[in-house]
């Protein structure tokens, strides 16, 4: 792993909210780091394989693209590197998101209607078919199987939601007939304690367009980013 040097944070933490996808791994060791100077990162984190990038400008940025293979899973901090990276590399996939951040260092208070526990895999059908995103039947498997998803249970199974190989929370799911009941909010304090137990600032990439989750995390106090965080795979 390259050498971690105080320029690479110093450059992120200028603008954590927006950064704190690439902070949380670097400060895990879970970041192979590319590039690094005042004015932009570039970094490979290791668990999900994700390429990260953030720019200064597009000069910069235009460097770092040139560090990227032609396929793979991808993450961009500034729009105008949008373009000149689908020139070069292969995608099907695009998502756009804000970033939520609780930087809070106290535990939510904790509901007393619901419990969290991780889901194994006889509990793979009831997820794959009502999460709305394809994020593929491996993927799934492999989250169940290291422990990563977690049910939302109050007598019965209600939601679920997820940690990311990256350390993002998502996959947040209540089912439709346990809606309007408070187990949203109640599921994200659970494992946003969880995350704050182990020493990690929890956040979450939440697509721009999923008001219902924006308004659940902004409610339970955490800040969300007024910029934009790009996936592409």
């Amino acid at each position: 792993m390259k050498n971690i040097n105080g320029t690479t944070l110093d450059y992120l933490s200028q603008n954590p909210l927006k950064h704190m996808d690439m902070i949380v791994p670097i400060k895990r060791g879970t970041a192979h780091i590319l590039f690094s100077s005042k004015d932009g990162v570039c970094l490979k984190e290791t668990k999900s394989g994700a390429y990260m990038l953030s720019a200064a400008s597009r000069e910069v940025g235009k460097r770092l693209i040139e560090l990227l293979p032609a396929e793979g899973l991808f993450t961009f901090h500034q729009d105008f590197m949008l373009n000149d990276f689908k020139e070069k590399v292969r995608y099907q996939t695009f998502m756009e998101n804000y970033q939520a951040v609780y930087l809070g260092k106290e535990p939510l208070p904790a509901p007393d209607n619901i419990s969290l526990k991780p889901l194994d895999e006889s509990y793979f059908d009831i997820v794959i078919k009502n999460y709305d995103i394809n994020v593929g039947a491996d993927y799934l498997r492999k989250l169940i199987k290291e422990g990563r998803l977690f049910g939302g249970f109050a007598d019965c199974l209600v939601g679920f939601i997820g940690i990311h190989a990256e350390g993002s929370l998502g996959l947040l799911k209540v089912f439709g007939q346990h809606l309007k009941k408070g187990y949203g909010s109640a599921i994200v304090s659970l494992i946003t304690n969880y995350r704050l137990s182990q020493g990690v600032v929890p956040f979450a990439q939440i697509s721009v367009n999923n008001e219902a989750s924006l308004a659940v995390f902004k409610k339970l106090g955490f800040s969300i980013s007024t910029e934009r965080v790009y996936w592409m795979w």
